[in-house]
C-alpha cells in the first residue's frame, strides 16, 4: 500500500517537474537581450570573426557556475560536484535518502 503511494508520488513529481521546466524555458526564451541594464561587448578573435557578449552592467563577463548531482543506485549514492560546498550538501541529502530508504523499506 505505502509502496503504491510512493510510486504514484514519484511519478507525479517527475511529471510536475517536467511541466515546470517547460514553462520556465518558454518564459526565459521570450526575453530579449535589449532589456534595460544590459550592455553589448564586441571583440574579435584571431580568426577575424566577431563575437558578441551580452551581460548585465557591473557583472563580470564569466560568472562562476556551480553545480552538483547525485545518482542513487539503490542505497548507494554517487555524488558529482563542481565545488566542495555543493558536494557536501549532496552528501547530507544522500544520508537522508539512505535513512529514508532503510526505514521505509526494511
Amino acid at each position: 500500500m505505502i509502496a503504491q503511494v510512493l510510486i504514484s508520488m514519484g511519478i507525479l513529481s517527475v511529471f510536475i517537474g517536467s511541466i515546470l521546466v517547460l514553462i520556465g524555458s518558454s518564459m526565459s526564451s521570450g526575453e530579449g537581450s535589449s532589456e534595460q541594464g544590459y550592455n553589448t561587448a564586441r571583440y574579435q578573435t584571431s580568426d577575424d570573426s566577431e563575437h558578441v557578449h551580452k551581460g548585465p552592467e557591473g557583472v563580470s563577463a564569466r560568472p562562476e557556475v556551480r553545480g552538483a548531482g547525485i545518482i542513487m543506485l539503490g542505497p548507494l549514492p554517487i555524488i558529482l560536484g563542481t565545488d566542495s560546498k555543493s558536494a557536501q550538501t549532496l552528501i547530507l541529502l544522500a544520508i537522508v535518502l539512505m535513512l529514508m530508504a532503510f526505514f521505509l523499506f526494511r
